[in-house]
């Protein structure tokens, strides 16, 4: 077969305007605000209905009513202590109200537990009943009415947009109502859909946005927003780290609901239950909404689909390629690039079409998914999703560790993606889930990687990006222009607000754990999104015997000699 092309490329930055260069300086109480944005206090989110504190910001609910080098080189690991999801229950105490005012604390009555199993149709049906009889808005609502997947107009959006930038949130009712029908429309697509770009246009990818609201409003004013002759790949993270996640998968669901064939979303590793509740989105739902609201959310990403085929030329995926089978993992492999696991077995397409898709990958699926081949099909499901959400390149040959989430998360390497690109006649493969400084980066000659969350988490010093991609003829190589950007200023409100919603009121869903942390020690869960400051997690002796011991017998358990 011969070899694809590489990706034809474009390449240009949007010049920084005087008011984006702002948003690199530092924010004083009263910082520079964009024209759309208040101009000096954090905006007090309103969804006419019951109020909770006072304090700016503060929320009214929606409807009354409710790298390292070789083995010499490593870095010695330091005692750590992080919070790790707990499903368990465990006995509940009474919450004292925050003392700093800014979020909602709430008593209720039995401990609430994040949902991982399906939810029938009988039941979204009844969910759906029980929002339908919700209490509509105050009188003084001047939002839009959602009504429908019809309702969702572009004048719709444009209201949409203009209440959340003043700090005004939809009625509870009309968001359950939104996102029960967003789980109807993604229930109804593959685990890798198909993409078109219409003649003489182009499609619009776009990657992480993690809540950065004011950033992706700042997008769609350099790409324009989706429709019918502007198709959408949003490359999954839509939510967490930033505070305004709630307002960003609002209005990317309203313009799934209105354009549900040309506006294709994808999931990452951050549209997963683990993540949502460590960081900030559960939070967040939990403080301008309610739980139950959250328990649909987590629905809906568990029916998104894993990638998109961009015209039978270019795979978008959140993270990364299928990772080693059998799924080896030496004791003592280091981040050398020279170290790797060889490449052996590699999947397909084909294959990656028949994952299903709807899993929750709870905290002991990734250790537990390393071992021999297997040919159970919950277990290959289960690593392929692994991989595609949380995998990232590397620059030598083979597979090796990551530097995220410790065992059972690899990187991949360039032979990997050449591989992969020739047995599925691809041009090329795009994917997100890392920080760059440009907002992009060809990490291999044929893997483009894209960022859209510009100064990330506020200390990031990066731009965004997004891509354009046009097709001159039917069959011929794709066209990729990079159209990066700089942040924009936003409300003073820190990532993660809202993350102390679920400390205070929910302590059964976080656990004490020790665990070692590198002595970068960037992000002690386990997930980073810039490049070379994971944390390491070393092997433990009794580990490396376990590993060893299982890799004795081949998957019918005969001994190997």
């Amino acid at each position: 077969m011969a070899m694809p092309k590489p990706a034809t490329r474009r390449d240009h930055c949007c010049r920084a305007t005087p008011l984006a260069l702002a948003a690199l300086l530092p924010y004083a109480g009263n910082s520079l605000m964009p024209a759309f944005a208040p101009t000096s206090q954090p905006p007090r989110m309103h969804a006419t209905g019951v109020a909770s504190s006072t304090a700016a910001p503060a929320i009214v609910v929606a409807a009354a009513g409710a790298a390292r080098g070789g083995v010499a080189q490593s870095l010695l690991a330091s005692g750590g202590v992080a919070a790790a999801v707990g499903i368990a229950a465990t006995r509940w105490r009474q919450p004292q109200r925050s003392q700093r005012g800014s979020v909602t604390v709430k008593a209720e009555a039995d401990l609430w537990q994040p949902r991982l199993e399906d939810w029938s149709a009988g039941e979204l049906k009844a969910a759906r009943d029980r929002a339908a009889s919700m209490q509509g808005p105050a009188a003084d609502y001047k939002g839009p009415r959602y009504e429908g997947p019809a309702s969702v107009t572009a004048e719709f959006i444009n209201s949409l947009i203009s209440i959340q930038e003043q700090g005004v949130l939809m009625p509870k009712r009309d968001a359950y109502l939104m996102v029960l029908d967003v789980i109807s429309s993604l229930r109804k697509e593959s685990t890798v859909g198909d993409v078109s770009i219409p003649q003489g246009q182009h499609l619009t990818v776009v990657g992480d946005l993690h809540g950065q609201y004011w950033d992706f409003m700042n997008l769609l004013k350099l790409a324009g927003r989706p429709s019918s002759d502007a198709p959408f790949v949003f490359n999954g993270d839509f939510v967490d780290r930033g505070s305004w996640s709630v307002e960003v998968i609002m209005t990317i669901f309203a313009f799934k609901l209105k354009d549900p064939a040309h506006v294709f979303l994808n999931r990452g590793n951050h549209e997963m239950l683990e993540t949502n509740i460590l960081y900030g989105f559960c939070g967040e739902v939990g403080s301008k909404y309610d739980m139950g609201l959250f328990d649909l959310f987590s629905e809906a990403f568990r029916n998104l689909p894993l990638c998109h085929l961009v015209e039978k030329k270019i795979l978008v995926l959140h993270g990364g390629l299928p990772g080693p089978d059998p799924r080896i993992w030496m004791p003592g492999q280091t981040h050398d690039p020279t170290d790797a696991i060889p490449m052996m077995r590699l999947a397909d397409l084909d294959e990656i079409r028949k994952v299903d898709r709807y899993i929750e990958v709870t905290p002991d699926a990734y250790p537990s998914s390393i071992g021999p081949s297997s040919d159970e099909k919950d277990v290959n499901d289960k690593r392929t999703l692994i991989d595609i959400l949380w995998s990232d390149p590397r620059g030598g040959d083979g597979y090796g560790p990551s530097y995220r989430k410790g065992k059972g998360v690899y990187m991949f390497g360039p032979d990997v993606t050449k591989a992969f690109i020739t047995k599925n006649n691809l041009q090329c493969i795009i994917r997100s889930h890392e920080v760059k400084s440009a907002g992009y980066r060809w990490d291999h000659p044929q893997l483009l990687t894209v960022f859209s969350a510009p100064n990330y988490l506020d200390t990031g010093n990066n731009k965004g990006a997004f891509l354009k991609l046009t097709q001159l003829s039917a069959g011929s190589d794709i066209d990729i222009e990079t159209v990066c950007y700089d942040a924009v200023p936003h409300p003073d409100l820190s990532p993660m607000h809202w993350q102390e919603h679920v400390m205070t009121n929910y302590p059964h869903l976080t656990q004490i754990m020790k665990k070692k942390v590198g002595s970068l020690g960037f992000d002690e869960f386990g997930d980073s999104d810039f490049e070379g400051l994971m944390n390491f997690d070393e092997w433990e002796p009794a580990e490396a015997d376990a590993f060893q011991e299982a890799f004795k017998f081949d998957r019918y358990g005969r001994e190997l000699s």
